[in-house]
């Protein structure tokens, strides 16, 4: 190791002793401790400490001097280092252990592969598997025959045929036959209902098809009060028979495409007038689903409706959409309606386009809320106005309505498993929309009229069903109808409100109650010149069955219809039967 010599300047504090002293008058001194000994090193030690003791007497001697304050020099250190340590590399040598070498084994081992055959007496068992005994398959009860007899000499009986358990067809026969040989008004407003229907249908692989013929007669009488001179003439009896056949192919099981084709035919005569109308039609309704959420749709139907002396109606419709999913649980639908018919009312076209859109929402699992904007073609025959008014009067007019817009809203949903509701709007323009007023020559019948501007309609309707298994079922449904027309001074025979109340109780052990209310009203009819407008009274209609089980198959019934003896009026002039009671036997096998 080097030393280097050290400066030290102090300002107005140096020793005067030491100012002719300088270490750096040694020269560099190197210490071979390890060559002179341990004497060397001592005697140099003892000379540093008498230098130090005699610079310290002298300055003892020397007065001493007034220090600066805060000054002190510069003072400058260097430590030089430049000795290596270098070390020889080491060799390492390491011997590798000898394989020990093989010694053979005595006496060598030999091995002897030999086949071993191994072979068991057959076993039986002695003990068998339980058996259950397989349940007997309860039996069904699918036909049944009804018969009973009421006042007014109104008979009834109802047959109900059909094939049990099969699951390649299913076919069947139906009779209803219920007559009234008088009435309480005049005691000559008699009328009765037949119907006659065989069906039936096959289950296939690829395909569904059915088919069915019908035969119905509806029997009625121009009770309804005359006003004017002629009212003396003789009661006519009407009678419209209808028989009618038709036919379906579908596919069996729901798939990515679904179809069904429906085609049918009607022939209407009445006695009365030697009226006869023919009507065929054809539907086909279609879906292809593309995924869960995408869904072309397209339908289409056709009607052919021929009158006699009348030039044949046709109606054409397509009506292709496309529903898909436009934003999370939105589901959408887009499409239109196409429509072309041969009506020839004022100034109404043949080729008609409508628009076809509707959302479905869901507000929560059990309440979906829906919206729709649509319009169509409506359908108007004899058929359908033979059903509705049986007292027409000979030759009425029948053109189709043309709903050129309706839009709906609503919501629906369900209240646990038991309870299911409805409410909703709708809002419609119809154009050659019809009425029923009195004849003016024979006020006992009726014609139509038609509006063949716009008529407005609203309906505001409610609906809510219970339901707990057998036990007890309820429906109500409630509308509110409001009407504005163009061409016509008031909707005739259209009422404003109507209830309806459906319901079946079997709370009492082998009791099964029934109750049906009806109430309808607000309707104007037009009734001469001296007072044009009335309105009919309200109509409530209150019915009750009672049925009692004396076994599995034989029950016993009692029905009352219009049970509050209100001879209400539907139609003007046509006052219903009073309080009607009935009772019948019934047969299930």
């Amino acid at each position: 190791m080097t030393v280097a010599c050290m400066k030290n300047k102090v300002n107005n504090r140096s020793w005067a002793n030491l100012s002719n002293l300088s270490l750096c008058a040694f020269a560099p001194l190197r210490l071979p401790c390890r060559l002179a000994g341990a004497k060397m090193c001592v005697s140099l030690a003892m000379l540093m400490i008498c230098i130090t003791l005699v610079s310290v007497a002298q300055e003892k001697d020397k007065p001493k001097e007034k220090w600066g304050e805060g000054e002190i020099e510069k003072v400058e250190i260097e430590i030089v280092k430049d000795r290596q340590i270098v070390l020889p590399n080491a060799n390492r040598n390491f011997e590798k252990v000898p394989p020990r070498p093989a010694e053979p084994i005595k006496p060598e081992i030999t091995y002897d592969f030999k086949n071993l055959n191994f072979a068991t007496a057959d076993y039986s068992p002695s003990i068998r598997p339980l058996r259950l005994q397989q349940e007997p398959i309860e039996k069904l009860y699918g036909n049944y025959v009804s018969a009973g007899f009421g006042n007014f000499a109104s008979p009834l009986f109802e047959a109900y045929l059909t094939n049990k358990r099969s699951k390649e067809k299913f076919y069947g026969l139906n009779f209803f036959h219920q007559s009234f040989r008088q009435g309480s008004f005049e005691k000559n407003n008699a009328n009765g209902n037949t119907e006659l229907s065989v069906f039936g249908k096959a289950f296939g692989q690829h395909a569904t098809t059915g088919g069915f013929l019908k035969f119905e007669n509806l029997t009625n009488h121009f009770y309804g009060i005359r006003i004017l001179p002629n009212a003396n003439q003789e009661i006519v009896r009407q009678s419209y028979t209808i028989v009618s056949l038709g036919g379906a192919v579908e596919n069996p099981k729901n798939a990515d495409f679904n179809y069904k084709l429906n085609a049918g035919f009607s022939y209407l005569k009445d006695d009365a007038f030697n009226a006869a109308e023919t009507e065929v039609d054809l539907a086909f309704q279609s879906d292809y689903n593309f995924s869960d959420k995408k869904k072309l749709l397209i339908n289409s139907e056709y009607f052919n409706i021929t009158r006699n002396e009348v030039k044949s109606r046709h109606i054409f419709k397509v009506k292709p959409a496309y529903q898909f999913m436009l934003i999370d649980k939105l589901k959408f639908t887009a499409g239109i309606n196409v429509a072309l018919q041969t009506d020839a009312l004022g100034k109404s076209k043949p080729f008609h386009l409508y628009p076809h859109v509707k959302a479905e929402y869901p507000l929560s699992k059990s309440v979906d809320v829906y919206a729709a904007l649509t319009g169509d073609i409506d359908k108007v025959s004899l058929h359908s106005l033979a059903r509705e008014n049986q007292w027409l009067g000979a030759n009425v007019s029948i053109f189709n309505t043309n709903r050129t817009m309706e839009f709906l809203g609503g919501l629906r949903g369900r209240l646990g498993s038991k309870v299911a509701f409805g409410a909703g709007v709708s809002f419609s323009n119809l154009k050659d929309f019809y009425f029923y007023i009195n004849k003016p020559s024979d006020t006992s019948r009726f014609v139509t009229v038609y509006d063949d501007g716009n008529t407005q309609r609203t309906n505001l309707f409610g609906e809510i069903s219970f339901s707990q298994s057998k036990t007890v079922r309820l429906s109500l449904r409630g509308d509110l109808f409001s009407y504005s027309t163009d061409n016509i001074a008031v909707a005739w025979h259209r009422p404003t409100y109507r209830v309806v109340v459906n319901s079946s109780f079997n709370i009492v052990d082998k009791f099964l109650i029934g109750a049906d209310i009806l109430a309808q009203g607000g309707a104007k009819v037009f009734k001469g010149d001296a007072k044009p407008v009335e309105t009919l009274g309200a109509a409530l209609d209150l019915n009750v069955r009672l049925n009692y089980l004396v076994s599995k198959q034989f029950s016993v019934f009692v029905k009352g219809n219009n049970l509050l003896g209100n001879e209400y009026q539907l139609f003007l002039n046509y006052p219903v039967r009073g309080l009607q009671v009935m009772g019948g036997l019934t047969y299930v096998f």
